[in-house]
């Protein structure tokens, strides 16, 4: 959504496109994913009513679906973060959010660490609220955003 506004009022800026990659371990997780339906407490968590508005239809008893051209953006794949990334690609932004808070503080330096391999020069790294990047200073630089924190990679 945030990318069909931005070429909205940016026509032209990203010409080499852009590709969604979306993960998770289980597979039924992913099935569900893909639907991209989501049920009147999910939609009340931040979204603007013009976004609703924009990129959903009702599908009765207070459920919606993310209209198919914003749906049909994202590609959806079976990963386990302890394996390997390298079939993903590179990244300008990847989102891993409250899934480390799982794993020991070696086994979360190890996922880090992966993730940093898959980011671009300068890419991005957001994690939920309730997780932290400690240490890593020579891979990741924190960035203050209004709110939160994001991860620049170095």
């Amino acid at each position: 959504m945030v990318i069909d506004e931005f070429e909205r009022t940016n026509l032209g800026q990203l010409r080499a496109g852009v590709q969604i990659v979306a993960t998770d371990l289980s597979p039924s997780m992913l099935s569900l994913c893909k639907q991209g339906e989501y049920d009147s407490l999910a939609m009340g968590r931040g979204l603007s009513h013009d976004r609703l508005q924009r990129y959903f239809d009702p599908k009765g008893e207070g459920r919606f679906a993310v209209k198919p051209a914003i749906r049909n953006k994202v590609e959806f794949r079976p990963l386990n973060l302890l394996d390997s990334y390298a079939a993903l690609g590179r990244f300008d932004i990847v989102f891993c959010r409250n899934v480390l808070i799982y794993f020991s503080a070696e086994v979360k330096r190890d996922i880090l660490m992966r993730i940093h391999a898959t980011l671009k020069p300068g890419g991005y790294l957001f994690l939920g609220a309730s997780e932290a990047l400690n240490g890593l200073p020579d891979h990741y630089q924190m960035v203050q955003c209004s709110p939160g924190i994001i991860y620049r990679a170095r």
